[in-house]
């Protein structure tokens, strides 16, 4: 038998994360008192466990690089397959990165947040079934109206900020449909002059909208005549 020690993906239960981050208690009562349910997900962390290595079986794998993120070297990787039963679990060491998924009556996973960056990641498009549907059915409307509520408590009462374009543009449907702001289209014609400085296709969409999210105003991009791909420049 081997203690070893590993990061990663771990599956873990509310105590256990508590453990290294106690101050979010307040929080999660908070959610509970709310009337709405909530669950980690996607928990990073560092564990120490017990195994037989006499009984495990290796693989190596080799990782091209990948285009898309310009690496230009691989890499090697070794999974091991202990068998049906988890390992015995020593000691977790460390948790890292979480995630929390806000769930409400009608909306299983109405918002998903990263607690530490204080960012949600995630909501719920349940606007486009109810908008398009030929029965506007009320638990349609209820539905949309709790993710509504989940992702302005966390926004105006919590601090919390969209984490890029989609989830502002997701957050901006459900405002308009409850809140029913003024709102105006603008068009803009932009001119390359130091393409060196230019950003991404979505690294810029996401600036654009955080520049307009910082001065109180939700962004929409409705038509995107040229199609860019993520990584790469607005430049033919």
């Amino acid at each position: 038998m081997a203690k070893i020690k590993f990061k990663g993906l771990l599956d873990l239960g509310e105590k256990e994360i508590l453990k290294f981050y106690p101050d979010l208690k307040p929080f999660l009562d908070e959610i509970k008192e709310r009337g709405w349910s909530y669950a980690f997900t996607d928990i990073v962390g560092e564990a120490e466990a017990v195994l037989d290595l006499e009984k495990l079986s290796f693989r190596l794998h080799y990782y091209p690089p990948r285009i898309e993120r310009f690496e230009e070297e691989g890499k090697y990787t070794i999974e091991a397959e202990i068998g049906a039963s988890p390992p015995a679990m020593l000691k977790v060491l460390s948790v890292e990165e979480f995630k929390i998924r806000i769930s409400s009556e009608h909306s299983w996973s109405a918002v998903k947040i990263d607690p530490q960056k204080k960012v949600i990641t995630y909501i719920e498009g349940v606007l486009y079934d109810y908008l398009f549907s030929k029965e506007k059915t009320p638990q349609k409307l209820s539905e949309a109206r709790e993710v509504y509520e989940i992702a302005k408590f966390l926004i105006e009462e919590k601090g919390f900020k969209p984490e890029d374009k989609y989830v502002v543009e997701r957050y901006k449907e459900l405002v308009d449909l409850f809140e029913k702001p003024y709102s105006f289209d603008i068009s803009l014609e932009l001119t390359v002059k130091n393409e060196d400085k230019v950003p991404g296709w979505r690294e810029f969409l996401n600036q654009l909208s955080e520049f307009f999210y910082e001065r109180g105003l939700l962004m929409k991009l409705k038509e995107e005549k040229k199609q860019f791909l993520p990584g790469k420049k607005p430049i033919p």
